[in-house]
């Protein structure tokens, strides 16, 4: 069976953990509690195979692949309680996993192989500050009428469409969780917000980044880029180390991050479906991880811009 752990127990999936897992960020933010997140093993003592689950993003297969304690009860599993713990967190519809090797690529499609199963490239990236710099110098400068902020309690309870409160809650427990251990910048137009660039998932001085540009119409005019920009140079002054992940369908997220000095070091296969689509998943929703909204229809970590 697969059993759901209780928050003070996440801590034991750790001897499950290698120094090398590409994943390692998510799954210890979500370990310590610093984001939304659910633990499910195959015992609830002494788990040889876990699935960590980031709310509404993505879910993170670790451990004995070949354990059958685990993987038998896998498909009904998917179908059952990850799926109603999925609705019921953040309204989503897709089950979307990140495999990390080819043995739980087998373990976790053979599980769902009764569903049509769309498949692309998570890819990790590292931050190369000398690659920044060289770089920043092409940016375009903030037009006239807009100002560059750091994202505090302030800019979040006057922001007049909420749009931050929405972002950080689908992340964190709590505004006051992410005042707490992320940092954040944002474009505004008055007290708009335009494009916003924060921690959307934190470990000790670790920090993955979300980015999203809101409205079509102010796409594609460096707002992303300076919203970022004011990110990163807040991580070199603080000794933080930024993280970009996204998918390899996300072209602009691709090229942004490019753009921003990040160089691509690792990738992982991703696996998804569509629970409310019993004929069949028609294309991958890949509003871009952060865009690929495929777990919940709004945004994710990852980039949009």
């Amino acid at each position: 069976m697969i059993h759901r752990l209780e928050p003070n127990d996440y801590a034991k999936i750790r001897t499950l953990l290698s120094p090398k897992n590409v994943n390692d960020l998510t799954i210890q933010a979500i370990i310590n509690g610093t984001n939304r997140g659910a633990i499910f093993v195959d015992d609830m003592e002494q788990p040889r195979t876990a699935l960590v689950d980031q709310t509404g993003v993505i879910s993170i297969f670790v451990g004995d692949s070949a354990n059958e304690a685990f993987t038998a009860d896998l498909g009904a599993f998917i179908e059952g309680e990850l799926r109603r713990y999925t609705t019921e967190s953040c309204g989503g519809t897709h089950f979307l996993a990140v495999v990390p090797d080819e043995e739980w690529e087998k373990a976790v499609t053979k599980a769902i192989s009764h569903r049509e199963i769309e498949t692309d490239w998570e890819y990790y990236y590292q931050f190369n500050p000398e690659q920044y710099q060289a770089r920043k110098i092409s940016y375009r400068s903030l037009p006239e009428g807009y100002s560059l902020n750091r994202i505090d309690a302030g800019v979040i309870e006057n922001d007049p469409d909420n749009i931050l409160i929405e972002v950080v809650e689908e992340f964190y427990h709590s505004v006051d969780d992410f005042l707490q251990w992320g940092i954040g910048f944002c474009v505004c137009r008055g007290n708009t917000i335009v494009s916003a660039c924060l921690s959307c998932c934190v470990h000790e001085r670790d920090h993955e980044i979300s980015v999203e540009t809101y409205e079509e119409a102010d796409m594609n005019k460096g707002f992303a880029t300076l919203a970022c920009a004011s990110y990163l140079e807040h991580c070199m002054e603080h000794g933080l180390t930024p993280h970009w992940t996204t998918l390899e369908t996300n072209e602009e997220s691709v090229r942004l991050g490019t753009k921003l000095g990040f160089e691509r070091k690792e990738k992982c296969k991703i696996l998804e479906f569509e629970y409310e689509n019993d004929t069949g998943f028609h294309g991958l929703a890949k509003l871009l991880r952060q865009p690929f909204l495929p777990r919940k229809e709004e945004k994710q970590k990852g980039n949009t811009v």
